[in-house]
């Protein structure tokens, strides 16, 4: 390995600390179809090592395979893959048809799977920032065993039950954290898509009432053990922004740029939040030469690393209709730029 990325570690740490480093730290995440395509492309048996990634993320998920292919995961909730490709399912069937938790019991931890990560996140050969994570978090739950359009009714139509269901969510993710945060890792990560191309899904009111306070307690728990802490969240999340700073958020992915002013975001917000993401999947990626993909790293770069407090990625897993030569630009973008 090039000497110069071999404490990716300390790296990323320092970036999440607002210091400026000798690189920018890059994670970018690949579907597994794109995966095959840089194994076939670049005749190499291991893309994210291909990449150089700064970050090793380890989730708790394990789904049950089918033998009709879709997959149960741990909650019990069936999925399909979409037929349009990648990596993000599509619920087969809701198990809560009514809001009521009369039929339903939240699964018991699975303590052995967290110890096994833990133990892995220790292990890691390559010194990178290692990271757990918790996806499907507290509203992806909430609609995957609802839907969305029942899950929002019960926001606002079914507060006693909502409530309940918010509250075993946060019991369930309060024991894994109880079972992992003594492990030596870097941070925690919660994949959580609450924001659209304009606003909050929910809207500011109900995110405040129903999510805020036990996000703040999730948060307030992994600080006291040392450790930072990622939010996933896609969409346009400025009517909350303040109030995830004021929860203790150390990372916000993702950036996207069709909804946030870079420049203004990073003005604005750049001393309290470090910035993850910022080159479209969506509108830019698919589309764009390697030419113009190096040039809009390197503009991207420029506005997100000053002060520190930047990883340079994609704003989504790669997909397949991505061109692999744009995964090499922004890579040359990130390691020629100082």
């Amino acid at each position: 390995m090039n000497e110069k990325l071999q404490d990716k570690r300390k790296r990323t740490l320092d970036a999440v600390n607002h210091k400026e480093t000798d690189l920018v730290p890059w994670q970018f995440d690949l579907t597994r179809r794109f995966s095959q395509k840089v194994k076939e492309e670049r005749n190499c048996s291991d893309p994210d090592q291909y990449i150089n990634n700064h970050i090793y993320l380890l989730k708790y998920k394990k789904n049950q395979l089918l033998p009709d292919g879709r997959e149960k995961d741990l909650f019990g909730v069936i999925w399909e893959k979409d037929k349009k490709g990648g990596d993000v399912g599509i619920v087969s069937e809701y198990i809560l048809k009514e809001p009521t938790l009369e039929h339903y019991t939240l699964p018991q931890v699975n303590i052995e799977f967290c110890r096994n990560i833990g133990e892995l996140l220790e292990a890691d050969q390559y010194n990178r920032f290692r990271v757990f994570g918790l996806t499907m978090n507290f509203f992806e739950r909430f609609w995957s065993l609802r839907s969305m359009e029942n899950a929002l009714m019960d926001m606002l139509l079914e507060e006693t039950f909502t409530f309940e269901l918010y509250d075993k969510i946060y019991e369930h993710h309060m024991e894994v954290l109880e079972n992992i945060l003594s492990y030596d890792f870097e941070a925690v990560y919660f994949g959580d898509d609450w924001g659209q191309q304009n606003g909050l899904i929910m809207g500011p009111d109900l995110w405040k009432k129903y999510i805020k306070q036990p996000m703040k307690e999730m948060f307030d728990k992994i600080k006291s053990n040392g450790k930072k802490i990622i939010l996933h969240s896609c969409g346009d999340l400025r009517t909350i922004m303040d109030d995830l700073v004021d929860i203790g958020l150390d990372v916000y992915n993702t950036v996207q740029p069709e909804i946030y002013d870079l420049k203004e975001l990073k003005n604005k917000y750049g001393n309290h939040l470090t910035f993850y993401g910022g080159i479209s999947t969506q509108q830019f990626l698919p589309y764009a030469t390697a030419q113009d993909t190096y040039t809009m790293s390197k503009e991207t770069l420029k506005i997100m690393s000053k002060g520190g407090g930047y990883i340079f990625s994609p704003t989504h897993s790669v997909t397949d209709d991505i061109p692999v030569n744009n995964i090499d630009a922004m890579i040359h973008a990130v390691t020629d730029f100082h």
